[in-house]
């Protein structure tokens, strides 16, 4: 499975209006019938009649951001974030509910995207290995065929992957 976090949209799937800086917009993931999981960004006055298609696996409110530089320092300071909270995960082997693992797989895919880890080999033993480019750690990340109940698991950290 594959899923990629997409930058908020220009406009409002429900609606089809342009969205503005201020603009409080209610952003839904779901995982459509046989699909990939998406979101779809929705003005918050349209949010509680927007039906999204297929699985509805979560969603949360958010401010749309002037898009000029003051965003690009922040979406840097997110993925730094994000980095950090990858590592933090692997300070403590505990895992009692297995959030970790979950926020493991999720986080790894997304570090790979942004070139912060590198795929280090084919999966064994159900982990896959990955290197963190900056420091040639090895990190083994857990292979999990994820669900919507893993994303409904770690739903309160949600929010730190997508934005």
């Amino acid at each position: 499975m594959e899923w990629q976090v997409k930058p908020l949209a220009p406009i409002c799937a429900s609606s089809g209006r342009e969205l503005h800086t201020g603009d409080s917009v209610v952003c839904i993931v779901h995982k459509p019938l046989g699909g990939h999981i998406d979101r779809s960004d929705v003005l918050s006055e349209f949010a509680a009649d927007f039906k999204p298609n297929g699985i509805l696996l979560g969603k949360w409110t958010r401010e749309v951001k002037d898009r000029g530089q003051e965003e690009q320092v922040q979406r840097a300071q997110l993925l730094a974030s994000r980095e950090e909270f990858f590592l933090s995960l692997y300070e403590d082997a505990a895992d009692p509910s297995g959030d970790k693992a979950v926020l493991k797989h999720i986080l790894a895919m997304l570090l790979e995207r942004k070139r912060i880890l590198r795929q280090a080999g084919p999966a064994a033993n159900g982990q896959i290995p990955y290197v963190h480019t900056a420091t040639k750690s090895l990190y083994h990340v857990p292979a999990i065929d994820l669900q919507p109940s893993h994303l409904l698991q770690v739903g309160a950290s949600l929010d730190l992957l997508v934005g």
